[in-house]
């Protein structure tokens, strides 16, 4: 048996899984975006499109408010059950530091899932903490600083998160490597290095120093990010990632193939030392076609974003039960991989 590596919380081993979370969602599915220049996504219809199951009631398939009460409490319930230790709110589109305040509902709504991540974590014994994905790209910064705004996010998120009673402060919030883990995504691809940004600022750095800083990316091993390569998982001690597939707007999607993508990406896991992290790509990432929770399909447009079998039916649990399958196996419990 492989050493069981524990963070915090469960210590279910022999790594933590985390799950990208995304609270974009308001009451019209319609105008899901994430700038003026992007909306609905890769094959030209609205998110509203995918009906996720929203309730334990049998053909329960809708849109939903992110911070809809029932609908979170259903969504902690599964991913307790799934076995996943934490959450990574994308935030990435802005809302943080006083950056982008158009998008602070994105921000609001996942505080809303924290403060039920708190009444879930004070009534059960599997633990899901949460950590947060900030923004630290042009959109979000403007003419400022990378650096400025990477400080200015991590005192948000420290004040306003990580020490909020209201969502369990300090107990709740998932830490590596002895502090509190924050994931910047900026424009690392384009030459534009945050790792670089960070280190040479020459401003105060204090609230950014109280977190692991860790990146989203999709070009490089060891990075969080959700936009993953065509070749899948890659190969890091720290933090894999597996994923179903990818798309979003004027870009070449990484296609899901009958679920043969995201057997593939855990398949790399399942056969190689294990990581501290496996980081899935995401739980509910209808605008870049990444979410993994049972949702219906049958409305979509191209019959090759729909959800099919290799039987050629249309098969809403059957990403969500390759998870819970894969993440049994990498537990050592019974399951297909």
């Amino acid at each position: 048996m492989p050493p069981t590596f524990v963070t915090n919380g469960n210590g279910a081993g022999p790594s933590d899984v985390g799950i990208w979370y995304c609270t974009y969602y308001e009451t019209d599915w319609d105008h899901v975006l994430i700038d003026h220049e992007h909306r609905g996504g890769t094959s030209g219809y609205p998110p509203c499109l995918f009906r996720p199951l929203c309730s334990n009631e049998p053909g329960d398939y809708r849109t939903y408010r992110a911070n809809d009460t029932a609908v979170i409490d259903f969504h902690l319930e599964q991913i307790a059950a799934a076995k996943i230790d934490f959450l990574l709110f994308e935030l990435t589109p802005g809302g943080l530091g006083g950056y982008r305040p158009s998008f602070n509902y994105l921000v609001d709504n996942a505080r809303a899932v924290c403060q039920r991540i708190k009444v879930w974590n004070d009534n059960n014994s599997w633990r899901i903490k949460y950590a947060v994905a900030a923004g630290a790209h042009p959109d979000v910064y403007g003419s400022g600083s990378v650096g400025l705004c990477m400080e200015k996010e991590a005192e948000d998120v420290y004040d306003s998160f990580y020490n909020n009673p209201s969502y369990g402060g300090p107990d709740n919030y998932y830490q590596l490597n002895g502090k509190p883990l924050i994931v910047y995504w900026g424009p690392i691809s384009w030459g534009d290095d945050l790792v670089f940004s960070w280190d040479s600022y020459g401003e105060d750095q204090t609230y950014g120093n109280c977190f692991t800083m860790r990146y989203a990316a999709h070009v490089f091993s060891g990075t969080y990010g959700w936009n993953i390569l065509p070749g899948g998982t890659q190969r890091h001690n720290e933090v894999e990632v597996v994923s179903p597939g990818w798309g979003f707007s004027g870009t070449n999607p990484v296609l899901r193939n009958c679920g043969d993508f995201y057997s593939e990406c855990w398949n790399f896991v399942l056969r190689n030392p294990k990581p501290r992290i496996v980081m899935i790509a995401g739980f509910n990432d209808y605008l870049e076609r990444t979410a993994v929770f049972t949702t219906d399909t049958s409305n979509l447009i191209i019959d090759g974003e729909k959800w099919y079998g290799h039987n050629g039916q249309l098969h809403p649990s059957m990403y969500w039960d390759m998870t819970i399958d894969n993440i049994n196996t990498l537990r050592g419990g019974c399951g297909n991989g």
